[in-house]
């Protein structure tokens, strides 16, 4: 009985278990995928992605498991994506064209395994496809400027507000336009193919139920020049002929059209037709006063005639015609040899264990260019003189060895060279049927910079594992990234630091030896148990931010110089913003910043981007503002400088195209130079041994820098390397200065051409001129220093004749006698290969100052250069030595072979011998097993973070950085030994930080101590040397292109800033007020000129807050100001008084405004007046903007305006009469009880050189400003301005306080132009009875809020009460009591 309840028990328990068994479905979608949009603005069915986590419950047998799927709607499994494994699930499912309304989904998954349990469940999920709401969408459209051609490619940007769910597309209608989504809810248009010269298109964005929005957007395809034959001038290069052979890569013909300048910002559209297409690409490359020179290349494929049109009034007319050019092109000929041998050499447990080689040998003629080579995953390109056997390059012999995993999955393999050959490797070995090495883990921790610390941990699948990076022949991570002491068995964890502005990152690869793969894609689930995803790095951390990468929400933009003068010199500036999509913390990315003008752009030609030219932001917490410092290059076009923001290297960027104008950054003056050095005079030199090549090389404007010249034998390939500086002038200096280069051979030689090869140019800052015939520059076909020798296709060859038998030419190749190659590895890890070896050549002897490559191999094109000396030479022979420094890794489980090229005799022929022909000769020592110390844990230090002269923080990131006990050692400029040790605040195994860097401009060097040394790596701070320059205009910006350059309108001369007619006054240093002292240090800080204020702070104190306020509604009847104009002879208080009855009001836009009226000046009582226009513009400023006045950079505050008051000619009748405006303001409190007033008139400390008066009640003032200078007769002259209070009788009380601000400026003939502006703040201190000559009442109160809408009432109003009049004067003497009466009485009716 008890053994059946025992059995009885079990049962009960076995069946509750089988009941248990069940699946758990678990909903994974994204946010937003319950409730979307059509898949398009203006169609009817939706698009949607479910995902869905599966688990089993209570399995215990995975065997034999599968899942299946049932859907009661037309969704299908993304089978590309699904993941399973021990009875968990991940999937995708899609569905398509599904129509509008709310639906639902049953999905019924069914799991079944080997043991015949089968469990099925059920998942509902609701959604809706929903129509926009076109009534409630609303949208912001930003237009390109089109300054300097548009940087982004875009034509403008459209923000939404009022959607709910993503917009996945627009549809549009009106050309061939391209509408894509660019920042969150936020979409981009251009018109990327060429259609008509218009200079606007119209863009309709549809919607359903026939709705649209219009947009006018500018043509990326049009100008605001009109160039015709009369106003420019094409230059072609070659000028002399219609045959033309290319002797370089992109070395094609060239044209330059110079034309006359109108715009420092728009530049021409320029098209060229070659007959067969029409193609426009022009690069800026001078500019002065007067004209622009531009650059372009003449491309044709067959002969043909090529036109160059331009614009002309909104039509193509033909400026220039070519005769028929038959343009030979120069091209890389297709590797086309004899028949390849392959002959092998298999893993023998002996010299090889863990891989095999293979050896490929042809013969063929070579042209000095690169030879690329294939086998699975991976690719090469290589160089001479790899894989030279023997010969001449008329005729050698190609002898290479590759070692490769000593098994394949298949066989045979393809191994190419140069795409087009291909060859069949067989192995010996076949590799069992594998799964690929997977992803067991995914983890990146954001450093610096865009700089990320990226952690892999792989399975290994008995063949290897590692990860490439984007591509395995971009970043391939193997045994040098191995953290060993986390990996554990055939779980191996790879780490490394990747800079993603410089590499891109979409997707990892882990892979096998066997060259098996697994692909995992930024944002892919990879792991079911645990469920795991590669979470995008490029996303803020803060998961809950929906602003995201948005850029759109950098606000109030301005620059410590919005104006530069870079003549001959870089200047230093920064930039100030804020973000509105939150504050970022420390973990978060910063916001990067480029300059995209001609000249850093050249800078920008080999990465992705250049880490010199990229700047990131840092938080300013005394502003509470993001800000970046950066360099501007000099002599860069001058004009608007276009520039990008950056959120990281995969979204969209912002280009300042699309910023409003007071966030746009101006270069007033510039020597323009965006070209290189080029050879203005070549002279061939050829005397008896020696012979080369005399230069004269042109930079006029930034001067020659440097030079790399690369000769070479057209026979033997023998190399002559030449660098150049100033140093190496015969003639001259660095703007038109004579160099040579020259080659002396011995009296055994063979005749040969000697040909140029490559030449690099560049100027004093960094813009070069590029020439190569094995490969291409990025701008090299512009930018050729040859350009004025393209038809002269010899330019660069010299024949240098020999004498002797068969014109000295020698047939047999050297012979390599001795090869010794030799490991060290000492007590600190590292590994490094010696090699040491002999060649001799009996016939003709060995070439001088030739040296030959020994290369070390390890699988999968792992190649190491070792460049040799020459140790010792005689007559025949020569001994060579070198050595070579190996990764971490290399040797752990590959072994490495050597081989040996570029031996070249006297007689033009050369020699090498590939890692099979030194096992033939040397058996024990071509190669080299794997040892286990290959893995030793050596420091070393690769780069570092960009660190500043303040010092501070430092990244260092490099290798073998495991022990907790790590120091970083600093030796600072000027010292003899490592005077400071650094412990890391944070350490990696590949990283580490370290925040105690003193300050220093100068270089310092660093390195890593634990019980050995790194190697010593030398920091250079980034020097910035930030100082107001004001600036001297040549052209002022303006907000909209003047339609015709032709027409009359007048212009600033561009050949000079605006003169300066007197001495301009300076303030003299003021004393620094406040308590604390200006405000304390977030408020501002105390120089020697007085108190300096950060924004938004204001006055002598920095005690006063700009008040954020509406902008006050347009007055069209009057500038918001009455303007009499008082006359007074010099000795006489007789007053003629002009009342301005009708003004002509123009509005400008929606902040700006202009208004117009004429007096007639002169002695009134004759007829011979003259008539005075005064000309009022009011201006009103919603953010901090930086403005230009008079040589002079104004920072305007926000709810700040700003008039600018111009009068024309007036009769004076003496010459000795000066001129007097006087500006009354009132100020005025809605009560009278409680309160207190203050008036203040002084010099303003922060640099403007301006006065201020500041009328106080409470804490609450009126501020004015007025610049001591003024535009007088086109000059710059100073002017006084003083305060007239008690010549005047103010009215001064408690609750009303008035002041006149008398502006005097000397006689003159033409025109005057003032500029003072106005603002309201708020005081951190009200006035008080303590206050010197505050007026006050009794029981003295806080401002209630009532009393402060008066106040603000008040400031608006004040706009209206603003009273300039101009009088003669004798200095000081104000005698008529009329005046001041009028004067009084007209206030009161205007307030």
């Amino acid at each position: 009985m008890n053994k059946n309840f025992v059995l009885y028990l079990f049962y009960c328990i076995f069946l509750n278990y089988c009941n248990s068994q069940s699946l758990n479905i678990t909903d994974i979608s994204e946010a937003n995928s319950y409730i979307v949009y059509p898949d398009s603005s203006n169609s009817q069915t939706c698009s949607f992605n479910f995902k869905f986590f599966i688990q089993t419950v209570n399995i215990i047998n995975y065997s034999g498991s599968s899942f299946s799927f049932l859907l009661s709607k037309s969704f299908v499994l993304d089978t590309s994506s699904f993941i399973t494994k021990d009875g968990h699930a991940y999937a995708s499912f899609n569905g398509l064209n599904l129509p509008l309304g709310n639906d639902s989904l049953i999905l019924t998954s069914t799991y079944e395994n080997s043991d015949g349990i089968k469990i099925q469940q059920n998942y509902s999920i609701s959604y809706k496809c929903e129509l926009i709401e076109f009534n409630s969408l609303g949208y912001k459209v930003l237009l390109t400027n089109n300054f300097k051609k548009s940087k982004s490619g875009m034509n403008g940007i459209i923000q939404f507000t009022g959607l709910k769910n993503k917009l996945k597309s627009l549809s549009s209608s009106g050309g061939i336009f391209n509408v894509k989504p660019t920042f969150p809810n936020s979409f981009s248009f251009s018109d990327y193919q060429f259609q008509n010269l218009t200079k606007e298109n119209i863009i309709s964005l549809l919607f359903n139920n026939g709705n649209n929005i219009t947009v006018k957007f500018p043509s990326s395809f049009s100008s605001y020049y009109n160039v015709d034959e009369s106003n420019s001038k094409v230059v072609i290069y070659p000028s002399e002929s219609t045959n033309i052979i290319e002797y370089g890569y992109d070395n094609s013909p060239l044209y330059s059209v110079t034309i006359n300048k109108t715009s420092v910002d728009y530049e021409p559209y320029i098209q060229v037709n070659n007959g067969f297409s029409n193609y426009s690409q022009i690069t800026p490359i001078y500019q002065n006063d007067k004209t622009v020179t531009y650059l372009g290349q003449l491309i044709n494929s067959a002969p043909s005639k090529l036109s160059i049109y331009s614009e002309f009034n909104n039509s193509l007319i033909k400026i220039y015609e070519t005769p028929i050019l038959n343009i030979t092109k120069f091209s890389k000929e297709p590797f086309v040899p004899n028949p390849f041998i392959v002959t092998y050499f298999n893993s023998d447990g002996i010299f090889l264990l863990n891989s095999s080689m293979f050896t490929i040998t042809t013969s063929n003629q070579f042209n000095f260019l690169t030879t690329t080579y294939s086998f699975g995953l991976f690719t090469k390109d290589f160089q001479w003189p790899f894989g030279f056997g023997s010969g001449n390059n008329f005729n050698y012999n190609v002898s290479a060895s590759f070692l490769r995993y000593k098994a394949l999955i298949s066989s045979p393999k393809v191994f190419t060279v140069d795409k087009t050959n291909l060859i069949n490797i067989n192995s010996n070995i076949i590799a069992p049927t594998v799964n690929a090495p997977i992803l067991l883990k995914f983890e990146w921790v954001h450093l610096f910079s865009g700089n990320y610390l990226l952690k892999f941990r792989v399975k290994d699948n008995g063949y290897e594992a590692f990860v490439g990076i984007g591509d395995v022949n971009t970043i391939a991570l193997r045994y040098e990234s191995m953290i060993d002491s986390e990996s554990i068995g055939d779980e191996i964890v790879f780490a490394a630091v990747i800079d993603t502005y410089r590499y891109p990152i979409d997707k990892f690869i882990v892979f096998d030896r066997l060259g098996q793969t697994e692909t995992y894609s930024i944002g892919q689930y990879y792991s079911v148990n645990p469920l795991l995803k590669i979470d995008s790095f490029y996303e803020n951390n803060n998961k809950n931010n929906n602003n995201n990468n948005n850029l759109l929400l950098i606000n109030n933009i301005t620059f410590f110089n919005n104006f530069i003068d870079i003549i001959n010199k870089s200047v230093d500036n920064v930039v100030y913003f804020t973000y509105n999509g939150g504050r970022m913390d420390n973990d978060e990315k910063p916001i990067g910043f480029m300059l995209m003008d001609v000249v850093t752009l050249v800078k920008n030609s080999k990465y992705h981007f250049n880490s010199s030219t990229l700047y990131f932001s840092t938080w300013n917490s005394t502003i509470s503002m993001y800000q970046i410092k950066f360099k501007i290059p000099a002599n860069t076009q001058p004009g608007h400088i276009p520039y990008r923001f950056f959120i990281n290297s995969y979204s969209t960027p912002l280009d300042s195209e699309f910023l409003p104008s007071s966030a746009q950054l101006y270069v007033t003056l510039s020597n323009f130079d965006g070209y290189g050095p080029i050879f203005s005079n070549i002279e061939k030199v050829n005397s008896t041994n020696e012979f080369g090549w005399k230069f004269t090389i042109d930079d006029p404007i930034n001067g020659f820098d440097y030079a790399d010249i690369i000769v070479r034998g057209e026979m033997d390939s023998s190399t002559y390397k030449f660098h150049l500086t100033t140093q190496n002038l015969t003639r001259g200096d660095k703007f038109n200065g004579d160099y040579q280069i020259n080659i002396t051979l011995p009296s055994k030689c063979a005749s040969q051409n000697y040909i140029i090869t490559q030449v690099k140019l560049y100027d004093t800052q960094g813009i070069g001129c590029y020439f190569s015939v094995s490969e291409s520059f990025v701008g090299g076909g512009v930018n050729n220093p040859f350009i004025n020798y393209l038809l002269d296709s010899t330019i660069n060859k010299l024949y240098k004749k020999c004498s002797g038998e068969n014109d000295g030419i020698d047939s047999s190749p050297p012979i390599l006698t001795l090869f010794t190659p030799q490991v060290a590895i000492p007590a600190d890890g590292h590994m490094e290969v010696y090699f040491s070896f002999e060649a001799t050549d009996y016939e003709s002897g060995l070439k001088d100052l030739q040296y030959p490559m020994v290369y070390v191999e390890a699988i999968e094109f792992q190649i190491f250069e070792c460049e040799t000396i020459i140790k010792s030479k005689n007559i025949t022979s020569a001994t060579y030595q070198c050595y070579v420094y190996l990764p971490r890794g290399v040797l752990y489980t590959s072994e490495i072979t050597f081989s040996v090229y570029g031996l070249i005799n006297n007689g033009g022929c050369y020699g090498g011998y590939s890692s099979d022909s030194l096992r033939i000769l040397f058996p024990y020592k071509f190669s080299m097993k794997a040892v286990s110390s290959g893995l030793a844990k050596r420091l070393d230090i690769y780069r570092v973070s960009q660190i500043t002269t303040s010092g501070g923080e430092l990244w260092i990131i490099g290798a073998g950085f495991f022990s907790s006990n790590l120091v970083v050692l600093i030796k600072y400029y000027g010292e003899s030994t490592f005077t400071q040790t650094s412990i890391p605040t944070i350490s990696y195994p590949n990283a580490m930080l370290i925040n105690d860097v003193k300050p220093t401009d100068k270089p310092f060097i660093i390195k890593v101590q634990e019980a050995f040394f790194s190697n010593e790596f030398t920091v250079y701070p980034l020097v910035f040397d930030i100082r107001f320059v004001p600036p001297i205009p040549t052209e002022l910006p303006t907000e909209s292109p003047t339609p015709n350059p032709s027409s009359s309108s007048s212009s600033i001369d561009s050949s000079s800033s605006t003169p300066t007619s007197s001495p301009i006054p300076t303030n003299k240093p003021q004393t620094c007020l406040g308590e604390p002292l200006c405000g304390g240090s977030k408020q501002g800080y105390c120089s020697s000129s007085g108190c300096v204020c950060y924004p938004p702070w204001i006055g002598n104190d920095c005690n006063s807050q700009v008040i954020i306020i509406p902008q006050p509604s347009t007055n069209t009847s009057q500038p918001s100001t009455e303007l009499p104009i008082i006359d007074n002879n010099n000795q006489t208080s007789n007053i003629n008084l002009y009342t301005f009855d009708k003004w002509i009001y123009t509005p400008i836009n929606n902040i700006k405004s202009q208004y117009f009226t004429s007096i007639q000046s002169g002695d009134t009582k004759s007829t011979n007046t003259l008539t005075t226009n005064i000309t009022v513009t009011l201006e009103w400023f919603n953010q901090t903007t930086i403005i230009q006045f008079a040589n002079n950079n104004i920072t305007m505050n926000p709810s700040s305006i700003k008039y600018t008051i111009e009068i024309t000619e007036y009769k004076f009748l003496n010459q000795l009469n000066s001129l007097q405006l006087v500006m009354s303001a009132l100020f005025e409190s809605s009560t009278s009880k409680d309160t207190c007033s203050l008036k203040v008139f002084g010099d303003t400390s922060d640099g403007d050189n301006s006065n201020f008066f500041k009328i106080q009640i409470d804490d609450h003032s009126l501020y004015g400003r007025f610049i001591k200078r003024a535009i007088i007769d086109s000059k710059v002259s100073s002017i006084e301005n003083q305060l007239l209070d008690s010549k005047m009788n103010s009215i001064q009380t408690s609750s009303i306080s008035q002041s006149f601000i008398g502006i005097t400026i000397p006689n003159y003939k033409q025109s005057i132009i003032i500029d003072p502006d106005f603002s309201v703040l708020v005081d951190s201190k009200p006035v008080s009875n303590n206050d010197n000559n505050s007026i006050c009442t009794s029981n003295k109160s806080k401002l209630t809020s009532s009393q402060l809408a008066g106040i603000i009432i008040g400031s608006v109003a004040f706009a209206a009460v603003v009273v300039v009049a101009a009088s003669y004067f004798i200095i000081k003497k104000w005698k008529d009591d009329k005046f001041v009466k009028t004067f009084n009485r007209k206030l009161k009716k205007l307030s």
